[in-house]
C-alpha cells in the first residue's frame, strides 16, 4: 500500500467515524426526553463529548486532505519519528 493510499484509507475510516458520530449524537439527543433532570446533566456532558471528538476528527480529517500531516503519513512506519506541535 502507498503513502497515498494510506492517507485516503486514513481519511475514509475518520470519515466513518464522523457519521457514526452523528447517528450516535442524534440518538442520544431523542433520550434527553424521557430522562429526569439528573439524568439528562449526565447525558448532556456525555454528548459534549462526542460533540468534541466529532470536532477533533473533522480537523484532522482537513489537515489530512490539505496535505498538513503528510509528515506523518510518510512516518507512519518510523519507530524514531515523534511528531513535534
Amino acid at each position: 500500500m502507498t503513502q497515498i493510499e494510506s492517507k485516503k484509507d486514513i481519511i475514509q475510516f475518520l470519515k466513518l467515524c464522523v457519521t457514526y458520530t452523528n447517528s450516535s449524537l442524534e440518538r442520544k439527543s431523542k433520550r434527553l426526553e424521557n430522562l429526569n433532570e439528573e439524568e439528562i446533566e449526565i447525558a448532556k456532558i456525555e454528548i459534549e463529548k462526542w460533540e468534541i471528538y466529532k470536532q477533533f476528527t473533522e480537523y484532522t480529517i482537513n489537515e489530512l486532505s490539505s496535505g498538513d500531516l503528510d509528515e506523518w503519513i510518510n512516518n507512519l512506519h518510523n519507530p524514531e519519528f515523534t511528531p513535534k506541535p
